[in-house]
C-alpha cells in the first residue's frame, strides 16, 4: 500500500514549529535572548505578509478593486478604530492606567473590561486565538488524503438569526490552539514554556509567510525562487517596525531594567504609549481580515487563484476553469457551502 504524499502546507506546518520549540528547549537562555531579537521580524512580518501579498499579487488586486468593501473599507474601518482608541487612551480621555510592574508583550497584561483600550486589547487576544485555531484548520484541511466533499452545514437559530454550525474539526483545531496559547504557559515552567511558543507561535509566523511564498514560487517564470525570496526576507525585514513597541530582554538588562525571570517570552515592551500599541492591534485586526479572505479555498475565485499552487486534491479535477465561466449562483453557493 503506497501511503499518500504529504503536500507542501502539511510539511511547512510539521516542521516549523516543533523542531524550533526542541532547539530553543535545548538552548541556553542566551540564545532564547538572541532569538527572540528575531522573532520580533517573524512576529510583525507575519501580519503584514497576507497584505503585502494581496496588494503585490495580480490576481488578488483584482479582488481587491472588486470587492473594496471587504479588502479596503472594513480593514480601514478596525485600523482606524484602533488607531482612535489608542490615541484617545495617550491623551488621557479614558480611564486607562498602566501597569507598574515590568511588563511582558502578552497582550493579557493589558485585559480588562473598565476603558476602550482594554476592551479592545481583549477583544484582540480572543481573536487571536481563533485566528491561530482556523489557521490550523486550514493547513490541515491542505492535507486531506481524500476528495474534498462538500456536506451542507445545519443552522442554530436565535431568534431571528441563523448561525452555521461549526465543523467538528474546525472545532477541535479551535479547542487545541486556545490550550496551548491560554492555559499550558500559565501551569508549566518556563522550559517548557519555551518549547510551546516554538511549537505554537513560531509555527504559525512562518506558516503565515511560507504559504504565500509558495504561491510566488509556483507562479513560474525565470525569476520565480527569486521572486519568492524577495517576498520572504522583504516581509521579515518589514517586520523591524516591531522594535518600535516591543524590545528583547537582553536590550533591558543593557539599558539597567529589571527584568522578572518569570517572563514567558522574554520580549517586553519599551513602554506603554497606547497609541503606538493602538496601531500594532490595528495592524494585527487587518491581518486577521486578509488572512481570512485570502485563503478561502471554499470560494472559487480565490481558489483560481492559488490552488495551483498546492495539492491536487485542494481544488477540482481537472484545469481551473476561468472565473468568467463561473456563474454568479454557482460561485454564491459554494461560499455557503464553504
Amino acid at each position: 500500500m503506497r501511503l499518500p504524499r504529504l503536500p507542501f502546507a502539511g510539511w511547512l506546518w510539521i516542521l516549523s514549529g516543533l523542531p524550533v520549540g526542541l532547539l530553543l528547549f535545548l538552548s541556553p537562555p542566551p540564545v532564547w535572548n538572541a532569538f527572540f531579537a528575531f522573532a520580533v521580524l517573524l512576529e510583525v512580518g507575519h501580519a503584514l505578509s497576507p497584505i503585502v501579498f494581496a496588494w503585490t499579487h495580480a490576481g488578488y488586486r483584482r479582488l481587491i478593486f472588486k470587492y473594496p468593501g471587504r479588502y479596503i473599507v472594513v480593514p480601514g474601518g478596525f485600523l482606524l478604530a484602533a488607531f482612535a482608541v489608542g490615541a484617545a487612551t495617550s491623551l488621557g480621555w479614558t480611564s486607562f492606567v498602566a501597569p507598574t510592574q515590568d511588563l511582558t508583550g502578552q497582550s493579557y497584561a493589558f485585559t480588562d473590561w473598565r476603558n476602550p483600550f482594554g476592551i479592545m486589547v481583549t477583544g484582540y487576544f480572543w481573536w487571536n486565538v481563533h485566528h491561530f485555531g482556523m489557521q490550523n484548520f486550514g493547513v490541515l484541511s491542505m492535507c486531506r488524503t481524500a476528495p474534498r466533499v462538500a456536506v451542507p452545514r445545519g443552522t442554530w437559530r436565535i431568534g431571528t438569526w441563523e448561525v452555521r454550525q461549526p465543523r467538528p474539526a474546525a472545532a477541535a483545531c479551535l479547542a487545541v490552539t486556545a490550550l496551548g496559547m491560554v492555559l499550558l504557559p500559565k501551569i508549566v515552567s518556563r522550559e517548557y514554556a519555551i518549547l510551546f511558543y516554538g511549537l505554537i507561535f513560531v509555527n504559525h509566523w512562518i506558516v503565515a509567510i511560507g504559504l504565500p511564498t509558495r504561491v510566488e514560487a509556483a507562479l513560474g517564470g525565470e525569476w520565480a525562487r527569486a521572486r519568492a525570496a524577495a517576498f520572504a526576507i522583504g516581509v521579515v525585514l518589514l517586520g523591524a517596525v516591531g522594535f518600535v513597541w516591543s524590545a528583547p530582554a537582553w536590550m533591558f538588562r543593557a539599558y539597567g531594567h529589571a527584568v522578572p525571570a518569570n517572563a514567558p517570552d522574554f520580549m517586553l515592551i519599551r513602554e506603554v504609549i497606547p497609541v503606538v500599541l493602538g496601531l500594532r492591534y490595528g495592524l494585527s485586526f487587518v491581518h486577521f481580515l486578509y488572512d481570512r479572505h485570502i485563503w478561502k479555498m471554499g470560494d472559487p475565485e480565490v481558489r483560481a487563484i492559488i490552488g495551483h499552487a498546492f495539492a491536487a486534491r485542494t481544488v477540482a479535477p481537472g484545469p481551473v476553469p476561468s472565473l468568467a465561466l463561473v456563474p454568479r449562483a454557482e460561485r454564491r453557493r459554494a461560499r455557503r457551502v464553504a
